[in-house]
């Protein structure tokens, strides 16, 4: 069975939006001409010519939360249907795929995480990178404390002593404080790269 491939975004974009709203009539749900057209706004990647415009338009006169939840439900319905159809599921997951590619409004709506009711959920598989995270940065804490304590030896111990009386926590405290301050800042990546490597 040949599936549509997208070669563009543009193409991909054409169809989305087209199926959206095609649904959008199917259900009788209003869609206006600047709602249409905000299906392919986007910062970086092909989009309509006058989209600031337009996008300056959708600001002042819609709100964004009711809109994403619009087009999420109209969304859901389409891959629904979809399901029974693997032509057609297979090509609107290559549109999908070809969009992801770039940053692109739709996207949004399209990911799957994102429900009709504007809320994010969390893979049942976060939790337990997050735990690999963490048990991670513990692993690294002890880790660096022996291989210090390895190289270093009564140095280390001596220089122990020293911080104890300028700082209650002592170099432990200090290490763990960094490591602290190190998984504020890179936890984010480092939970993105949990995700790409488990391919979640």
């Amino acid at each position: 069975m040949s599936l549509k491939e997208f070669d563009s975004v543009r193409e991909a974009k054409d169809y989305l939006a087209g199926r959206i709203a095609g649904e959008a009539e199917r259900e009788q749900i209003p869609l206006s001409e600047i709602e249409r057209k905000m299906l392919y706004f986007s910062e970086t990647d092909w989009t309509l010519p006058g989209m600031l415009e337009i996008n300056a338009e959708f600001e002042r006169e819609y709100d964004d939360n009711e809109y994403e939840r619009k087009i999420a439900g109209l969304i859901r319905t389409i891959e629904e249907r979809d399901a029974d159809d693997e032509q057609e599921q297979g090509t609107w997951d290559a549109a999908v795929d070809k969009l992801s590619e770039g940053d692109n409004y739709v996207s949004i709506m399209l990911a799957p995480s994102f429900t009709p009711e504007g809320e994010t959920v969390r893979s049942p598989h976060d939790r337990l990178k997050l735990w690999l995270t963490a048990l991670g940065v513990v692993f690294v804490f002890f880790g660096s404390w022996g291989l210090l304590n390895w190289a270093f030896g009564p140095r280390l111990w001596a220089l122990q002593d020293w911080l104890s009386d300028h700082h209650a926590g002592g170099l432990p405290g200090l290490i763990g404080l960094a490591l602290v301050v190190l998984g504020w800042l890179a936890g984010p990546r480092l939970l993105a790269a949990v995700r790409k490597v488990t391919n979640r």
